[in-house]
This record gives C-alpha cells, sequence and structure tokens, in this order.
C-alpha cells in the first residue's frame, strides 16, 4: 500500500528546505526555499524565490514553478532572498508568511562546497517578516510594507487561528540569549495589521549550531487539548498559547527525524514532513506519527530516505 512515508522530492535541480503544505481543491500543493543543488544560501542566485509542486497522494509531486521572488531592489526588506513561507486559507483567499532577507554582501560562488563554504560577512545582515496574498494559490501579490514588512521581529514564520479570543497568532524566530533560543509571538484579528507580544517560549541551545526554535509548529494536540509548541529537536505543551516559559521543555523522541518540519493530517493519519538526506541535496519526505496523551508523539513509520543523493 503506498503511503507518504514513500516521498523522496524536491523540485528538479533544487534541495528542499523550509517549506509549507496545503490542501484544496483535492491538490496539496507545497511551497518551499528554492534552494540550488550543492551551494550555499548565503551565495548569490541561490534561495531567492520560492518553489510551488502540486500533488494527489503527498508522493508524486508535480512542479508548477516559482511563484514568489526577492524584490532585488535597494531598500526594500526582501531584497536578496526569501525565506520559510507558512501558507494557511482565510477569508475567501490565501496568505502566504515569508522572512525577506538583507545581506551586506552575497559573493559569487562557483564551487559546490555547500555549507563547508567559506561564510560570507553576517554583519549587516536583516531579516523581516513578511505577506503576500492569493485567490488561486498560484498569482500571488505582496502586500505587506516594502520596507517593513509585517512589522513585527523573528523569522520563519507559523500562523495559527485560535478561537477562543478570535485572533490570530503568529509565532517567528527570535533571538538566542544566554544559551536559550527565543521564540515570538504576535497578534492580528485581520492578518495584515500585527501587534508584537514578545517572547513566548525559551528552548535551550543544546549544542546546536542553529537556533532551536527554528520552523515552529503550533497546534492543539489532539488527545490532551494542550497547546503544544513543536520544533526540530524540542517541544513544549501549555494550556496558554502565548505563554510557554514557565513549561517544561522536552526534547523529541527522535533526534535524527529531519527539520524545517510541518504536522498535517491526511486519510485518518498523522504525518510530520521533514527535510532529510544529505546536506545540501536535501529532499522532503513524511514520517507516520502516532500523538502520546502526556508527551508530543512518536514516529510509527519512519521515512525510506536514506541518503538518496551523495554530494560527489
Amino acid at each position: 500500500m503506498s503511503s507518504p512515508i514513500q516521498c523522496h522530492y524536491a523540485p528538479p535541480g533544487e534541495y528542499m528546505k523550509d517549506h509549507t503544505l496545503l490542501y484544496h481543491d483535492n491538490w496539496w500543493h507545497l511551497y518551499s526555499i528554492s534552494g540550488t543543488l550543492g551551494y550555499c544560501h548565503l551565495y548569490n542566485g541561490n534561495e531567492e524565490t520560492i518553489s510551488w509542486s502540486i500533488s494527489r497522494d503527498l508522493i508524486n509531486w508535480e512542479f508548477r514553478g516559482h511563484v514568489l521572488h526577492a524584490s532585488l531592489r535597494g531598500g526594500e526588506f526582501d531584497r536578496h532572498e526569501v525565506w520559510a513561507p507558512y501558507c494557511i486559507a482565510a477569508n475567501n483567499q490565501f496568505y502566504l508568511f515569508y522572512t525577506g532577507i538583507q545581506h551586506p554582501r552575497r559573493p559569487i560562488c562557483y564551487e559546490k562546497l555547500g555549507h563547508r563554504h567559506p561564510k560570507v560577512i553576517w554583519e549587516g545582515h536583516k531579516e523581516t517578516i513578511g505577506v503576500a496574498s492569493s485567490i488561486d494559490l498560484s498569482c500571488w501579490e505582496k502586500t505587506s510594507d516594502r520596507e517593513r514588512g509585517v512589522a513585527i521581529p523573528g523569522r520563519d514564520p507559523h500562523v495559527i487561528y485560535e478561537q477562543e479570543n478570535n485572533r490570530w497568532l503568529l509565532y517567528s524566530t527570535g533571538s538566542t540569549v544566554n544559551g536559550f533560543c527565543e521564540e515570538y509571538v504576535s497578534q492580528s484579528r485581520d492578518l495584515h495589521n500585527w501587534d508584537f507580544i514578545g517572547v513566548c517560549a525559551r528552548f535551550p541551545q543544546d549544542g546546536h549550531e542553529f537556533s532551536t526554535t527554528e520552523s515552529m509548529f503550533v497546534l492543539r494536540h489532539p488527545l490532551n487539548g494542550k497547546w503544544i509548541l513543536i520544533g526540530n529537536w524540542h517541544y513544549a505543551l501549555s494550556d496558554n498559547p502565548l505563554d510557554f516559559t514557565n513549561s517544561k521543555v522536552y526534547r523529541l523522541p527522535d533526534n535524527d527525524s529531519g527539520f524545517a518540519s510541518e504536522i498535517i493530517e491526511w486519510q485518518g493519519r498523522w504525518y510530520r514532513s521533514a527535510v532529510l538526506g544529505v546536506m545540501d541535496y536535501w529532499v522532503l519526505g513524511f514520517h507516520a506519527i502516532e500523538w502520546d496523551p502526556d508527551g508530543a508523539f512518536h514516529i510509527k513509520e519512519p521515512s525510506f530516505i536514506k541518503n538518496l543523493f551523495s554530494t560527489s
């Protein structure tokens, strides 16, 4: 029997990275950072657009093209790169939240050294959250301020609707302070005008090179009803979606289950998407998961991906 755990996809010539999934009209829509195989995102020509692919079954994907682009204009918040899309349906249309990047300098790179290549200077690097809207999931119009985006701090946006208080909440990756990675939360009534609330969680860095609050995913725990904030390696539970700072932070049970994940329900089963495989040659995979009533979840059926690509 076919299952999403058989998926091993990236758009042609690209690696998979931060992505978002939306089901509409009996199709799955996948939006992802467009990264060129073998190259690091820090260099010109890379991660400057968002790729769009569609699927009926989460296994077989059709690449449809690039739908959102860096502005390449001085003074605009998304001049150089566009990262970490997150798509939702609301108000009879669709919204694509993303991170716009400005770099002080992006040199040309000729060798496929990926993340082994000497890094560019980060001083002056800036990250800003913006939003685009669409009525058909194919044609997107940037609707946030060209210089300020939606005017809240952080990157890697994730947006949910909190029905109890009739508001939208946006979670974003914050700063790292004294060995703890912060997660921010902001609120909105209309998805365009946002008010920053503050730090909602602090996860230990635990020796990771990157922030442990990158690409967070938030939802109601299906079994115990609490809010659960899930990162690449950690999670926390809370009765209040605005505050996980007093909650115990747990490690996820499977530390090698990929990164930049989302959690979806499909045909009566739960899956966690993941970026898997060799660095700079990553692909999309899915783990079948089961929820634990007193914790997060465990992987019931892991992705079958076993280093499908080499860097040679």
